[in-house]
């Protein structure tokens, strides 16, 4: 790999921090999940490793196509700011409509769930 110059540096830290952002909407998708469903330590303890492991590859990944694998000090620091900077502005809003997504999602399916009921359902007569 050849010596990156300042601006291929400022490149791959705001595709880092973008990635921290993206992961950011994965945590509040996952969080909205974990409060609909009302998840106990088990369902919680799963999706923190889902989590986890999401973000393990989407870095790995990430920094082996950036930088051929070299770790520069400032990719978790992109990574963390884009990470930050989305729980800080915009987490809120997004939690409130993927928990009212999964609301709607839910009357969808229970909607068509009796629909398919309905028409499996035959008259009983005397």
């Amino acid at each position: 790999m050849q010596p990156t110059g300042l601006a291929e540096q400022l490149l791959y830290c705001l595709r880092f921090a973008a990635l921290g952002a993206a992961l950011g909407l994965v945590y509040d998708l996952l969080r909205a999940v974990r409060t609909h469903f009302r998840l106990r330590r088990l369902g919680t303890a799963l999706l923190d490793v889902l989590f986890c492991l999401l973000g393990l590859a989407g870095f790995l990944l990430a920094m082996l196509r950036g930088t051929d694998g070299r770790l520069r000090g400032y990719l978790p620091l992109g990574l963390a700011a884009g990470f930050w900077l989305y729980r800080q502005t915009v987490s809120a809003p997004v939690l409130r409509l993927d928990l009212w997504l999964l609301k709607r999602l839910g009357q969808a399916l229970g909607a068509v769930k009796d629909f398919f009921l309905w028409t499996f359902s035959f008259p009983r007569g005397n």
